[in-house]
């Protein structure tokens, strides 16, 4: 844990160097990584679950539906909320590469970056990865234990 508030700290330190407007691509950038990177790996879990309970294949409009009861609720969470961890990273991932793919973009990055530990983009994907090594399979993990769970969609 104490690794994770160290990354967390010397990530707002690194955050005090961007001046550049082009630092503001990061936000949408991260959306769609984001949005991306959830997307994928529930069509996974819910896969995994239809495999498991083929009589839910094409009843996805009928998850986390009203009426739910507590069982499958939890089951449910289990699926879908881990995945918005793992995406965070994952997302965030996303962004720098996609961003780096911008050459003007990249050039000023790799300016603000020079002299700060941590800010280029070697190590802040480096230091995302070894975020996300932890963190998605964990969140995996949970993700299975509710699409196998879920043996009741209300």
């Amino acid at each position: 844990m104490n690794k994770v508030i160290k990354y967390i700290q010397e990530a707002r330190e690194r955050a005090k160097r961007r001046k550049s407007p082009w630092n503001l691509i990061l936000i949408p950038l991260t959306i769609v990584g984001f949005g991306f990177s959830s997307f994928i790996q529930f069509k996974i879990l819910w896969s995994i679950h239809v495999i498991i309970y083929p009589n839910h294949s094409g009843r996805l409009s009928e998850f986390w539906r009203e009426g739910l009861s507590f069982s499958a609720f939890i089951s449910s969470f289990l699926l879908a909320m881990p995945i918005f961890f793992s995406s965070l990273a994952l997302g965030m991932m996303i962004a720098n590469l996609l961003a780096w793919c911008i050459l003007p973009a990249r050039k000023i990055f790799d300016k603000e970056a020079q002299g700060i530990r941590g800010a280029s983009f070697n190590e802040a994907m480096k230091g995302l990865g070894k975020i996300a090594i932890y963190l998605v399979p964990i969140c995996f993990i949970l993700g299975l234990i509710g699409a196998v769970t879920l043996k009741s969609l209300r």
